[in-house]
């Protein structure tokens, strides 16, 4: 036979005891915060789209103009060897 340990005993001592009092509108409180959080979630996720649709309409403006090939030239070169 072993002793009893510690943590159990005071497990079962705490589940015997007298059990708190749960507040009367913590069900209405616990409804009013989830749905502000989904509220801001659903603000961040239309926020990141938008951004990220300006994004890629930038990139697609940038690569219309097409930084990357050489600037047309002012002048024709001159016409040798005919």
């Amino acid at each position: 036979m072993s002793l009893p340990d510690r943590k159990e005993t005071e497990v079962r001592r705490m589940l015997a005891g007298p059990h708190p009092l749960v507040p009367p509108d913590l069900a209405a409180r616990a409804l009013t915060r989830g749905g502000r959080l989904l509220a801001h979630r659903k603000l961040l996720r239309y926020a990141c789209l938008l951004l990220g649709l300006l994004a890629l309409a930038l990139v697609l403006l940038w690569a219309v103009d097409q930084p990357w090939l050489p600037p047309p030239a002012r002048s024709t070169p001159p016409a040798e060897g005919w």
